[in-house]
C-alpha cells in the first residue's frame, strides 16, 4: 500500500472538496448559496384592525453555487452531461471544508437529491491538468450539517 500525500491530491489547493455518493470528485475554491429563508403568510383576522398576522410558511433556499473548481473524475462530468441532456438524476452531495493547517476535510454540509442546473466552463488559457470548472449551480431538496461540524 502506497502512502497518500498532498502532492498526489489534485484538490489539495482548493478550500472545499465535493463528494458524490461517497467519492471525492472535485475541489472548489468557493461555495455560495448556503441560504435558507422562511416564507411567511399574511392572515387578516376579521375584527382585528391594528395589525396583520404573519404566520410561518415553508422554507425556501437558494441554489448551491460552486466556483473555480477542478475535477479529474469523469463520473462528475458524465452526471452533468446526463442532466443537461434531459435525464435528471438526483444525487446526494457532500461539501467538505478543508482545514487550512492540516489539509484534512472533517466537516461540512450534506445536500440531498441534488442535480446541476447550470455549468460554466473556464477561459481556455489555463494549462492545468484535469477539467477546470468556472462555476456549477445545483438545485437540491434540503441540506444538513455533516457530523463532526464545530458547535
Amino acid at each position: 500500500m502506497t502512502e497518500y500525500t498532498a502532492k498526489d491530491d489534485p484538490y489539495s489547493k482548493y478550500n472545499f472538496e465535493v463528494e458524490i455518493d461517497g467519492e471525492t470528485v472535485a475541489g472548489f475554491a468557493e461555495v455560495s448559496g448556503l441560504t435558507m429563508e422562511l416564507d411567511t403568510v399574511q392572515y387578516r383576522e376579521g375584527g382585528v384592525n391594528d395589525h396583520v398576522h404573519q404566520l410561518p410558511g415553508q422554507f425556501a433556499h437558494a441554489n448551491l453555487v460552486l466556483q473555480r473548481g477542478l475535477t479529474k473524475d469523469t463520473s462528475f462530468w458524465h452526471w452533468i452531461q446526463e442532466v443537461m441532456s434531459g435525464e435528471v438524476t438526483r444525487k446526494n452531495l457532500v461539501i467538505k471544508i478543508k482545514d487550512s493547517f492540516k489539509g484534512d476535510s472533517t466537516w461540512g454540509w450534506e445536500f440531498k437529491n441534488a442535480y446541476p442546473t447550470k455549468w460554466r466552463g473556464p477561459d481556455l488559457a489555463s494549462h492545468q491538468r484535469g477539467m477546470a470548472i468556472e462555476s456549477i449551480e445545483l438545485a437540491y431538496e434540503r441540506f444538513t450539517r455533516m457530523s463532526g461540524m464545530p458547535e
